[in-house]
């Protein structure tokens, strides 16, 4: 029997690991950025993502000067970006194989 570990952190750990203030992880899930378990900032669990996110959404905030909903979408469209990249490689490994010969 295998077991997975799933990492959950509370608030301030989250805090800790992302190096944020509780203000901006709150801006953070109330934006769609990261979703918590739970219904209150003291209930809300996160999973071992959610620091990432975090960090990268503070610093989008911060040296770009977006507000949250502009933070939101950025890192919506960068994710977007990445996954039609990673689709647009394996095509292209894909026509490869059929293009060869």
């Amino acid at each position: 029997m295998s077991s997975t570990l799933i990492v959950q952190l509370d608030m301030r750990t989250l805090c800790q690991e992302a190096d944020v203030p509780a203000a901006y992880v709150i801006e953070i899930v109330e934006h769609g950025i990261v979703e918590p378990s739970g219904r209150t900032p003291e209930e809300w669990v996160f999973d071992d993502r959610a620091p990432v996110l975090a960090k990268r959404a503070a610093k989008l905030h911060q040296e770009l000067e977006l507000e949250w909903e502009g933070v939101a979408l950025a890192l919506e469209l960068l994710e977007e970006v990445k996954q039609l990249r990673s689709e647009n490689s394996m095509l292209k490994q894909r026509l490869g194989r059929f293009v060869q010969g």
